[in-house]
Order: structure tokens, then C-alpha cells, then sequence
């Protein structure tokens, strides 16, 4: 760890034995998980239990690609501006910019600078998911039909205590038995379902908590309900259900005929029928969410990645499709209405296998303007462990809302709020005439790279420096040189 530290010191150009980075670096592993807790569940009560805690001795004797998971999210915490700034005091400048770029409502920003770990019912800490998938372990939901015939043939398989030679009372313990199974087979596992999502959803790697809590909003705004009255009305089904097949089981115990005691039984099989056709559809409500969230794609954390970032339309995905090995693939999001290009690049000497994607375009607006696409730019910015590709267009034909004076508030927001990411300026677009060129790259960064998709410009000095970055990014990633392989 102290080699990483290092390395990514001298890149960085701090000086040696700065300790603060360093510092910040080595407790980001009990940072790492302490990410804003998504909104998805607000006010619900956490269920489940924490594991128990491991001794040093077993840590160290985990999989290497724990190590790794856990590296990447040390990488993410160390970047971050948390742990950027911890133990450096903010200068004056730093302390006038504007709160961090998010989509986050104003209200949720006090909860997100000083975040805490989820809870379980008993009140312990229980640790977040240091990859991502989680989404995918989310219950599947079994449509209404299927879940009340599933039950009504459990409860017909309910034989009677022969050993009760009165046949009334036979009868009795009988029907009162069938309608509690039917009751129990129709609640337990609406029951299961309610718990593994208050269990799973706040302890999502922090990306994923993002994106399942955007995919969410997104449906709001499209007048869908949310996610929690849903789980609210599948409980409350759940208890209704649960309810008739009480009350039949005790008119059942009070039937004074053989005849009376079957009406009764008939009763509450006609009574949870109709229950399930005329409310059975809040399943189908909770089926389209869950559908949602485990066809979000998974970034693979182990991997190290680099984002391109910037305004709309400024050639990130061309850019992409330039460097990439093979055809990338398009990660699609419920709340982006265009896909987002995942690359992969191998080395040419290691053959180690790397990834590069683009992200939806940020504007230079407040935050409370900010739509789900540009939260998704800073998500995976602020939760992955990334380095940064800057792209800027001075063509002028990207619109007006990209025009140079707005590429460069957005570039200059993003570049105070990550100031040690690995990061590189790219100007796309070379091969077009530019108006005024002179005193466009006379607001340009220093360093800037100068790229053309078109007649290939630049783009082999871009894929020496993105190995540059992914080296970087790696070295943090690797296991310490002591763990045995």
C-alpha cells in the first residue's frame, strides 16, 4: 500500500512524505463503505443481521479478488474529495466553490457529507457490498395466480386427524388447518420478499445504490409509484390475505354442522380468490420494479476504468469506439434515453484487460436542474475507481448549451471537485475548421490533447496515455506484495 501511495504521490506532483493522501489512502477501507444510503427506502426500518466481525489473520487470507474489491473501493475513498482533503485545509478558493455536483436535493446534502453505515434491526452496523451485483440478488416476485394456486394446492394437501373419531370436530380441526396453510403459503413469501429488499437495497456498493435510486425517480416522473408505497401495499395485501384465511379457520372451529363447516371452507377459498383478482396487481406493480433494477448493467470494479467526460454531443463515444478492441458494448439505463458505450482495451504486452466507457453529457447548470443522466456522470465518477478523459469540442457545432464558455465551467466544476484523479484534457474533432482558434486555446488547460476519430489524429498518443492511467489505477489496485499468492 505504501508503494501505491507513492506511486500516485509522485504522479500527482506532491511532494515527498506528504503524508495526507497517504493517510487518507490507508483508512479509506473503513471509509469506503460509508456511501450516501439511497433514498429508495426513506423511513423504512432495516431488517437482517450483521456478520460477525473476522480477526486480521483471516482477512489476510481471503481471495485475491476480495483484495482487489476492497483496493478499488480504498481507490474510489482516497479520490474522493473526503479523502482528498483530509488533512489538507481547503484554501480560499476551495472554500468559496459551490456544494458538490450531484442530484441530490438540497435536503439530502447533510446526510451525504456526513454519510453512516445501514443498520440492522438489532441496531449494528451492517457493512455495504464491496461489489457490484447486488441488484441481481433481488427476489424474484411470483405473478398472483401463480402464488394462489401454489397455495391452494399446499392447503388441499392437508389430510384429516383420523384419530378424532367425532366427525364434527374432525371437520373442524380439518378446515381450520387448510385455511391456515393457505394463509401462511400466500403471506410468508410476500413476507420474504418485503424483507429482502429493506435487507438488500441499503447496503448496495454505492454506484448501484445510485443507479437503483435514479431508475426509481425516473419512474416517479412518469406518474409510476414508488418503490415504498409499493412495498407498502404488497404488505398490506400480504396482511389482508393473511387475515381471511384467519377468519375462515375460526368459523370454521364454530360450525355446529359437517355441512356448515365445508360452506365455511368454501367460503374463504371464494373470499382470498376474489381478494387476489380484484388487488393482485400491486404484484405485477412490484414485478416492473424489480424487472428494472436486475437488468441494470454491472460495471466490474476489478477492472480498471476510465470515463469520458463532458458536455453533449462533444464525440465521446466515437471516441470509445476509436480506442476500444473490438466493438464496445451499450449499457442501457431505464432513466437515459441513449445508451452508454463500454469499451474494453488489452495492453499490448501484458494482454491485461482494461475498460474505458462514456457517460451522458453534464451541463453547466445548479444542481437542482440536474436531470438522472448527468447524476449518472458524477455517480460513476464519485463511486468508481476511475481516471478522468475531458472531452471538448470547439467546433461549434455541438449547440449552443456546449459552447466553449460552458465546456470550461463544467471542466473547471469537475476538475476542483476531483483534483487528484488521473486526468487528461482532450479537444475532439481536430479535423474541423474552428473559428477563432487561437483565442479559444488560449482558455485551454495546459497539456490538452489535440484528437481527430475522423483521419486519426492524435489517437495513438491517446492510447499511450490512457495505459499511462490505467497502470496507475492498477498499481492501486493490486494486492500488497506481501499477501502470498
Amino acid at each position: 500500500m505504501t508503494r501505491a501511495c507513492a506511486t500516485l504521490t509522485l504522479f500527482l506532483g506532491l511532494p515527498q512524505g506528504t503524508m495526507g493522501f497517504a493517510s487518507s489512502f490507508s483508512a479509506c477501507r473503513s471509509q469506503a463503505s460509508a456511501a450516501p444510503r439511497t433514498a429508495l427506502l426513506r423511513g423504512c426500518r432495516v431488517w437482517g443481521r450483521t456478520s460477525s466481525s473476522r480477526s486480521s489473520s483471516s482477512s489476510e487470507r481471503q481471495p485475491l479478488r476480495h483484495l482487489r474489491r476492497r483496493r478499488s473501493e480504498g481507490l474510489v475513498a482516497s479520490l474522493s474529495t473526503k479523502g482528498e482533503r483530509e488533512g489538507h485545509p481547503a484554501t480560499e478558493e476551495e472554500a468559496q466553490l459551490p456544494q458538490q455536483l450531484s442530484s441530490v436535493p438540497e435536503s439530502q446534502r447533510r446526510h451525504q457529507q456526513q454519510p453512516q453505515q445501514p443498520r440492522s434491526k438489532r441496531g449494528t452496523t451492517r457493512k455495504r457490498l464491496t461489489s457490484t451485483g447486488g441488484l441481481k440478488s433481488l427476489p424474484i416476485v411470483t405473478p398472483s395466480i401463480e402464488l394462489l394456486s401454489h397455495a391452494s394446492r399446499r392447503s388441499k394437501k392437508v389430510s384429516q386427524d383420523m384419530l378424532i373419531k367425532n366427525a364434527r370436530n374432525r371437520s373442524r380441526k380439518w378446515v381450520a388447518e387448510r385455511m391456515d396453510m393457505l394463509g401462511k403459503a400466500t403471506s410468508k413469501p410476500l413476507r420474504d420478499i418485503i424483507r429482502q429488499y429493506k435487507h438488500q437495497l441499503p447496503i448496495l456498493h454505492p454506484f448501484e445504490a445510485t443507479l437503483a435510486d435514479l431508475t426509481v425517480r425516473a419512474r416517479e416522473k412518469t406518474g409510476e409509484r414508488t418503490l415504498q408505497s409499493v412495498l407498502d401495499d404488497v404488505n398490506d395485501f400480504r396482511k389482508v390475505a393473511l387475515e381471511i384465511s384467519k377468519s375462515a379457520a375460526r368459523e370454521g372451529k364454530l360450525g355446529e354442522k359437517k355441512s356448515e363447516i365445508m360452506q365455511t371452507m368454501d367460503a374463504g377459498y371464494s373470499r382470498m380468490e376474489d381478494h387476489f383478482l380484484t388487488n393482485g396487481s400491486v404484484l405485477e406493480d412490484l414485478t416492473e420494479i424489480q424487472k428494472s433494477l436486475r437488468s441494470l448493467p454491472i460495471v466490474q470494479l476489478h477492472l480498471p476504468t476510465v470515463v469520458l467526460v463532458g458536455a453533449p454531443n462533444v464525440g465521446k463515444s466515437s471516441i470509445v469506439r476509436a480506442v476500444s478492441t473490438g466493438t464496445p458494448e451499450v449499457n442501457s439505463y431505464p432513466f437515459t434515453t441513449r445508451g452508454m458505450a463500454l469499451g474494453h482495451m488489452f495492453h499490448p504486452e501484458t494482454n491485461a484487460r482494461y475498460q474505458i466507457m462514456d457517460t451522458p453529457g453534464v451541463l453547466s447548470r445548479p444542481d437542482g436542474e440536474r436531470n438522472e443522466m448527468e447524476a449518472l456522470t458524477l455517480a460513476s465518477m464519485q463511486h468508481l475507481p476511475t481516471a478522468v478523459i475531458f472531452v471538448m469540442d470547439l467546433s461549434g457545432h455541438s449547440g449552443h448549451l456546449s459552447s466553449l464558455e460552458n465546456q470550461m465551467q463544467v471542466r473547471h466544476e469537475l476538475r476542483r471537485r476531483f483534483p487528484r484523479r488521473p486526468w487528461l484534457d482532450v479537444v475532439s474533432k481536430a479535423d474541423l475548421p474552428r473559428l477563432e482558434l487561437e483565442k479559444a486555446k488560449e482558455a485551454l488547460p495546459e497539456g490538452y490533447l489535440d484528437l481527430s476519430t475522423l483521419d486519426g489524429t492524435g489517437v495513438d498518443e491517446l492510447k499511450t496515455r490512457l495505459f499511462e492511467m490505467y497502470e496507475i489505477i492498477e498499481r492501486i489496485l493490486a494486492p500488497p506484495p506481501d499477501v502470498q499468492r
